[in-house]
């Protein structure tokens, strides 16, 4: 465990002393317990008990796929007698995860980001999942540089289940209003960061509504600065002589910063709110609100599902070219087991993803849940087809996913292409230490050059970078 975390914990600890420990597992049945069994009286008769499985990977109540989840969970405890499900809707935070953990009250099952399992496992708050990944084959079957990511000592603690590289979305009604569209109805796409500030200055000038949206809160800002700054030349964290050294308020870094402040102060694109997060690009982008923003294929459906915008009105590119060239942030998601979790919990969270048709088998039932998933898509009307970084390296499932998303494909796919090809990028993973906390340092720093016209980049990246080295980078082992 770091020693910044050491602490975080110590505090939780005491904090939550007088907290019921009602999370993943344990040996009580009431919260999860393993099967066992107990003396059922005096004639000796043995109770199995049951075990619960709380599962973390659930949609929220308005989700409209809900369904198809209480469907799958009928399917789950149906063929898992003496299984009980318990789900939750666990969202990934770092302001809540060590207090939840610390407690016990993390779901056996939870999904994080790629930048989170070296800490999670190196505190010791995430179980050994190494003899299910070994006889179910995902060791085998999935990106070996993701799995380097929850590895520890040769065990698994985690299951990668998707990766990202950042690209750029359009929203093409607002690029028609601009006469932006080719003439194959593409949105003209922007290949440099100066051309992208020139084309949301158009859109703001034509439609009167925001060209571009950038995040500043919930260390979204941070997360997307760093694609604009590699682009321009900037570094973050370097090793040097065995210790990190926090590097950001280089030359190139302050310009980067200076392109974000003139996309408030020069160009005037962005929406009159700035104290923003992903959730409202989802808004305005789907309310028409808004013509650009960095985004992934993960977040595709958001906009139709909870706004109702058309499939038909999202396009993709690569992201543009900065002064040393096009280079996109990458990222994912993945799985992990709390450390309170019994054997008989985390067999229960294997068989949950093959019902869901995350499996490295190719038979008919292991592909059932994502052409069930596919399927429902499909019929809701929600974007199927394009896809980012795939998780698996074995052909036969490879090909076999993409046969049923070209079966049940819903959009133009020439909207999507330049993204998918990402031709001329150069894709980097995120910052090796404490990329969470570099992210939220970053928010303020971009905070700051939006809602002060008078703001210094450099100064605040001196700044940025003393807190950061003397708050993080200096207690880093």
């Amino acid at each position: 465990m770091t020693k910044t975390w050491k602490a975080l914990a110590a505090s939780a600890a005491v904090t939550l002393a007088v907290t019921a420990c009602s999370g993943g597992g344990g040996t009580d049945p009431a919260n999860g317990g393993g099967a066992g069994s107990t003396d059922g009286g005096a004639a000796g008769k043995k109770e199995v008990k049951e075990v619960v499985f709380n599962n973390g990977d659930w949609p929220k109540p308005q989700d409209k796929k809900l369904p198809q989840f209480e469907e799958w969970q009928k399917k789950f405890e149906s063929e898992n007698p003496g299984v009980k499900m318990k789900a939750e809707n666990y969202t990934y935070d770092t302001n809540t995860f060590l207090p939840k953990a610390e407690s016990g009250q993390l779901p056996n099952l939870f999904g994080t980001w790629f930048t989170e399992p070296k800490k999670i496992i190196n505190a010791g708050y995430a179980a050994d999942i190494t003899a299910q990944m070994k006889n179910y084959g995902y060791d085998k079957a999935l990106n070996p540089a993701m799995l380097e990511l929850v590895k520890k000592d040769g065990k698994f603690y985690g299951i990668p289940t998707s990766g990202y590289y950042m690209g750029m979305w359009y929203n093409v009604n607002l690029f028609k209003q601009a006469g932006l569209l080719d003439e194959k109805g593409i949105p003209k796409y922007p290949r440099t960061y100066e051309e992208l500030a020139q084309t949301a200055k158009t859109i703001k000038d034509k439609t009167g509504k925001a060209g571009f949206f950038f995040p500043t809160k919930n260390n979204q800002g941070g997360w997307q600065f760093m694609t604009i700054a590699w682009s321009y030349g900037a570094e973050f964290e370097k090793q040097v002589d065995g210790k990190w050294k926090a590097v950001f308020n280089s030359p190139e870094a302050v310009q980067a910063l200076q392109y974000i402040k003139d996309l408030k102060w020069k160009y005037n694109v962005l929406p009159d709110n700035i104290l923003v997060e992903v959730n409202d690009m989802f808004r305005l982008f789907g309310t028409d609100q808004v013509a650009m923003a960095f985004g992934s294929t993960d977040w595709m459906n958001t906009p139709t599902n909870d706004y109702k915008m058309s499939k038909d009105n999202l396009a993709m590119s690569a992201v543009p070219a900065g002064p040393k060239g096009r280079i996109a942030l990458t990222g994912g998601s993945l799985y992990m087991f709390s450390n309170n979790s019994t054997p008989e919990q985390i067999e229960a969270g294997f068989k949950w993803l093959k019902i869901k048709g995350f499996s490295p088998e190719v038979n008919a039932d292991a592909l059932k849940g994502l052409e069930e998933t596919l399927a429902a898509d499909q019929k809701l009307n929600r974007v199927v087809g394009p896809h980012g970084m795939l998780a698996w390296i074995n052909k036969e499932r490879v090909d076999a996913e993409n046969a049923i998303r070209q079966k049940y494909k819903t959009v133009n796919l020439e909207l999507w292409d330049d993204y998918m090809k990402n031709e001329g990028v150069t894709i980097r993973p995120e910052e090796p230490v404490n990329a969470q906390e570099l992210y939220k340092t970053l928010d303020a720093v971009v905070q700051a050059v939006l809602t002060d016209k008078n703001a210094d980049p450099k100064a605040l990246l001196d700044k940025a970078v003393a807190d950061f080295q003397r708050d993080y980078l200096d207690k880093a082992k």
